[in-house]
């Protein structure tokens, strides 16, 4: 079976017809969340989602043989099971999904209740070299899910803003457009500020200025308060070159740390918050909660505080200082 467009995908399930397994690849993370809730919603209909019909999995925790163990096992209740599971390049070997789609009784599209178990794999990408790719490619329903080609973008950027009900303009189409780094993420986001900001054309031009350094501001925060190494990399020098920024955004980081710690102690005396957060903060605490411990906090602080002299008295390299915090928060504590 060759690769299948999403838009194949999508006229499969408004027929109401799925596959057992889907292999969604590629570094467009929005194409692959909307296709992923269009295969959940068809095959759990309106059900309610309890841990008998919908398991969550992180391919970094958790190996083949303990996923695919439980598609075999099917859903308790005897309706079709939905498994999701993210990371799947951190699979090295493939051999046991290739014996798993063998041993299935078909693999063409058809009504959810005819399959047991869905299977959903995510990965950023899909090595056609493997031994297991072939089988893969025969027996799975592969879905690229890559980067909009420069060509397409001015079309996503319309769908995007149709969806928001938002009139753009030649210059701010132009300058979405040229974006860089360049998602339908990020480009939403850009949308989701326009939104806000209303008809006023010199803050909407201010917003979309603004707006490459604070997607990647705010995707160093939450890759450093989750240990995530990589994406803090990729991102840093979109902000560190301009110290107009710096400082504004040491602060920001700062703000986030005291958040967190107020929130590790509440967990850690089991007290309740003093004061009602931002559910989206609220999110983002209880996820990075897990890589971090009193003494890497403490770590943190003092790095921040490093970074803040550095700014302020030295001709350091900037670009240099944040790529440090990076790697010594990476060394201390509990990692993901």
């Amino acid at each position: 079976m060759p690769k299948l467009e999403p838009k194949l995908i999508q006229k499969e399930l408004e027929k109401g017809k799925v596959r057992p397994v889907y292999f969604i690849f590629g570094t467009e993370a929005m194409k692959a969340r909307e296709l992923m809730r269009k295969i959940s919603r068809t095959v759990l209909k309106e059900s309610e989602i309890n841990d008998f019909n919908l398991e969550k999995f992180d391919a970094s925790d958790a190996g083949i043989e303990r996923i695919l163990d439980s598609a075999q096992s099917g859903s308790m209740m005897g309706t079709t099971k939905l498994i999701l599971v993210r990371n799947v390049e951190e699979w090295r070997n493939l051999d046991p999904l290739s014996e798993y789609l063998h041993g299935l009784v078909s693999t063409d599209p058809a009504a959810p209740e005819d399959f047991p178990t869905v299977l959903i794999l995510i990965s950023k990408s899909f090595d056609g070299r493997k031994k297991a790719s072939k089988v893969l490619s025969d027996l799975a329903a592969i879905v690229p899910c890559e980067e909009v080609k420069e060509h397409e973008r001015e079309a996503w950027i319309e769908f995007l803003a149709k969806r928001r009900s938002l009139s753009l303009g030649d210059p701010e189409r132009l300058s979405l457009r040229g974006l860089d780094p360049w998602s339908l993420d990020i480009v939403d986001q850009e949308l989701s500020k326009l939104e806000l900001i209303g008809e006023d054309p010199a803050l909407r031009a201010d917003a979309l200025r603004s707006g490459v350094s604070a997607y990647a501001q705010d995707e160093f925060i939450d890759a450093i308060f989750m240990k995530d190494q990589k994406r803090a990399l990729r991102v840093v020098h979109h902000f560190s070159r301009d110290m107009e920024v710096q400082l504004p955004f040491l602060g920001l980081l700062a703000w986030n740390l005291r958040q967190f710690k107020a929130y590790l102690l509440e967990q850690e005396t089991r007290t309740p918050s003093l004061e009602r957060r931002n559910p989206m903060l609220q999110q983002k605490l209880d996820r990075w909660r897990a890589s971090w411990n009193r003494h890497s906090i403490q770590d943190l602080e003092h790095a921040l505080f490093e970074i803040d002299f550095s700014l302020k008295n030295t001709r350091l390299s900037s670009e240099g200082l944040w790529a440090g915090l990076i790697f010594e928060v990476q060394k201390g504590g509990p990692r993901r």
